[in-house]
């Protein structure tokens, strides 16, 4: 499926600017930048970062070109290949001269600002990245394969501290009881309290409003933090980016379907246009295709182990939904456990299942 999504403003985020003293000597991954640059979509730009790979000689381009590559698969949401990008990135050795010949001038062109932005990316970074990635589509095994190389030996206290971070969040792909929630909760507190991991303390201090509601903890977040995203999230002023990891990672007492059955109340104490209305804005907010499609069918999990996804399909069937298990192995290898349940046709599917408590994506 072509991804039609114009990737001008994600590749300006990724420009350094403020570097007018230096001067920039030139590499091969200029030239297949500025092409990947000029496509409108990020099926194309990743396509054509693909090809050139696979014939740089350099060591330099070679990291260079798979770390942007990795850069745009992640803001394509293919998180597997956007790690397996960036560890190879960060597996490819290049020693400071080769780094420090890479430098700009006033006026660079877009695409070796991108390529300088690439090159100053350490390896313990690209590892994070990747170990991100990982997360993201739920592959807590091979985070923790990238967290335990040898990142640990890291001097930089806010790498160590990102390091705890995802421990945490790959902790949190694995929990399926409130018991073993409890235990990484009290880990988390403990966490966000500490001086030398303050850089996370805002993911920190989030992870504990998610996956339990906890309103000092976005008391705290607000108060200490008002202008980081998560307190932007907390507040309702942005929206969480719907990656798997946040969508299904497990949470207190199912800490969402609290805030869902107090939309039901007021679902049931509603008239019917007011039910009407209110399943219009779900649907808007759930789908991003054309309005004339119609979903076929709703994804309400995505498992790497097969009990997982059987452990949901008996918590929907105690709520009186029918739900079905689909296997789908991704380009990684990677087999995953997708819990479906089928469109009515009434088409308030999706209303019923997060009022029940459940969320769910549109399959089309």
């Amino acid at each position: 499926m072509k991804i039609e999504v114009k990737i001008k403003s994600f590749f300006v985020a990724l420009i350094f600017f403020g570097m007018s003293q230096f001067c920039f000597s030139q590499s091969g991954a200029v030239k297949p930048i500025s092409q990947a640059l000029q496509e409108d979509s990020l099926e194309g730009s990743i396509s054509i970062l693909e090809k050139n790979i696979e014939s740089a000689k350099q060591n330099c381009d070679k990291r260079v070109l798979l770390s942007f590559l990795g850069s745009l698969q992640e803001q394509a949401s293919m998180f597997s290949d956007a790690s397996k990008s960036f560890a190879s990135a960060a597996g490819i050795s290049v020693t400071q001269k080769e780094i420090n010949s890479f430098v700009l001038k006033k006026e660079s062109s877009n695409a070796e600002k991108i390529v300088y932005n690439m090159l100053k990316k350490t390896s313990s970074i690209l590892v994070l990245d990747a170990v991100r990635c990982s997360l993201n589509c739920g592959d807590s095994k091979t985070a923790i394969s990238y967290l335990n190389s040898s990142i640990r030996n890291s001097t930089n206290e806010k790498i160590l501290a990102t390091i705890k971070l995802y421990e945490i969040w790959a902790a949190l792909c694995e929990v399926q009881s409130d018991e073993k929630l409890e235990e990484i909760i009290v880990m988390t507190k403990a966490y966000s309290k500490m001086q030398s991991l303050k850089s996370i303390h805002p993911s920190l201090l989030f992870t504990l409003w998610y996956i339990s509601l906890d309103d000092e903890a976005a008391k705290t977040l607000v108060k200490d933090f008002p202008h980081s995203p998560e307190a932007s999230i907390v507040q309702g002023k942005t929206s969480l980016m719907p990656i798997p990891f946040w969508f299904f990672v497990y949470r207190k007492g199912n800490a969402l379907a609290s805030l869902n059955e107090l939309q039901a109340k007021e679902i049931s104490s509603a008239k019917n246009s007011n039910v009407q209305d209110l399943s219009a804005k779900l649907k808007e907010e759930t789908s991003s295709q054309d309005s004339t499609q119609k979903a076929k069918r709703l994804q309400v999990g995505l498992f790497g182990k097969k009990e997982n996804a059987d452990s949901l399909v008996a918590r929907l069937k105690e709520k009186g939904f029918t739900s079905f298990i689909e296997e789908e192995v991704r380009k990684s290898g990677n087999k995953y456990f997708i819990v479906l349940v089928n469109e009515n046709d009434k088409g308030d599917m999706s209303l019923r299942l997060k009022t029940a408590g459940f969320d769910c994506y549109p399959v089309y």
